[in-house]
């Protein structure tokens, strides 16, 4: 009696989980499905999986794409997600996007493999077919890519840096050599302008003050010694006397221009010596490094150093025979002047 108890208890059992079977078949349209989908390329991993929402009497597919993209030529892991839900009916889904309500996708499952009809989003592509596959050889094969793509961005990373720093030393050495060239052109301008800086005029006015003076003072000495001077005749004289402080007065104005002239002269100089030292050091640096016709750039600059040290050497030259001739020329015309107003001051017309 006990054993057709329990006979009778078992085939209940099986009766009803047939039952069961058969109505969960029916409800999600007879398609059993996969723990998951996969899709795999060498740079891109589709997975997806299809959850039966028993209680809405729904369908849940998530998809998540795992795809390389290339940032300044280093691969750069990316992953989309998508979410749908809808209506499942003999293995076809009818199926509404989480992210963009209002647009229906469609597609078709079974236990062995998933396939969207349309694109995930707008503007994309249609997915490939996704075979069945389970968790954990997908996470297994997204680890595997993962450590690629990341040992690669590596590599990557290691040629952008590499190659920018060969660049960026293209760059410094080429304005280096640019900036030799420009170094040797400045001291060949400079160089001109400072010769170009001459007394001339002012040592030529300086000795012709000076001479007109001695002149003056000639006259003046030629009425001084007449035993009867008139009175138009001293008049005369005092003109001259006048005439040479005048004079005077001219040769210590002419001092604030040639100091005018000889500071420039010295911030000329100042400039052309310190490119001299910059051209000759950066010149130094580059000169065994493939500069572009070595022996040209040599020639002009060494012609450009010897200019330039040559106008420095007759600037300065000039600014102490210039400063020696004004001093002469100012004591000259101060004892001519003194001399002839000494002569006036003794005279006394009749």
């Amino acid at each position: 009696m006990r054993n057709k108890n329990r006979f009778a208890i078992i085939v209940v059992a099986l009766i009803v989980i047939a039952a069961a079977g058969f109505a969960i078949s029916r409800f999600f349209g007879g398609v059993s499905y996969a723990e998951g989908y996969l899709h795999e390329e060498e740079n891109r991993m589709i997975y997806a999986k299809v959850t039966p929402v028993q209680e809405q009497s729904q369908i849940k597919v998530e998809v998540t794409d795992t795809y390389v993209e290339e940032k300044d030529s280093v691969p750069v892991l990316k992953t989309a997600s998508y979410v749908y839900k809808g209506s499942a009916e003999n293995g076809k889904l009818a199926l509404t996007s989480a992210q963009q309500p209002a647009k229906p996708v469609e597609a078709t499952v079974t236990a062995d493999e998933l396939v969207f009809q349309g694109p995930l989003e707008e503007g994309g592509e249609a997915l490939p077919k996704l075979v069945a596959s389970q968790d954990v050889a997908y996470q297994k094969q997204l680890a595997a890519m993962t450590a690629r793509i990341n040992e690669q961005a590596e590599v990557k990373k290691k040629e952008l840096e590499e190659k920018q720093a060969k660049e960026a030393a293209r760059v410094e050495f080429a304005k280096k050599v640019e900036k030799t060239d420009r170094l040797v052109a400045d001291l060949v301008e400079n160089s001109q302008y400072l010769t170009d800086l001459q007394f001339a005029d002012e040592a030529s006015l300086c000795q012709e003050q000076v001479t007109d003076m001695q002149g003056l003072l000639e006259e003046v000495k030629l009425y001084a010694e007449q035993p009867g001077l008139q009175q138009t005749e001293y008049a005369v004289m005092k003109e001259h006397v006048s005439a040479m402080e005048v004079l005077v007065d001219g040769i210590k104005a002419m001092d604030a221009s040639i100091k005018d002239k000889k500071q420039r002269m010295s911030d000329i100089m100042s400039v052309i010596e310190a490119d001299l030292a910059e051209v000759k050091a950066t010149w130094e640096e580059i000169k065994t490094k493939g500069v572009p016709k070595p022996d040209e750039r040599q020639k002009a600059q060494d012609k450009a150093v010897s200019t330039a040290s040559e106008a420095i050497t007759q600037a300065k030259q000039r600014m102490a025979a210039i400063d020696k001739q004004q001093a002469s020329a100012g004591q000259k015309a101060a004892q001519l002047y003194s001399e002839a107003n000494a002569l006036l001051t003794k005279s006394k017309p009749k």
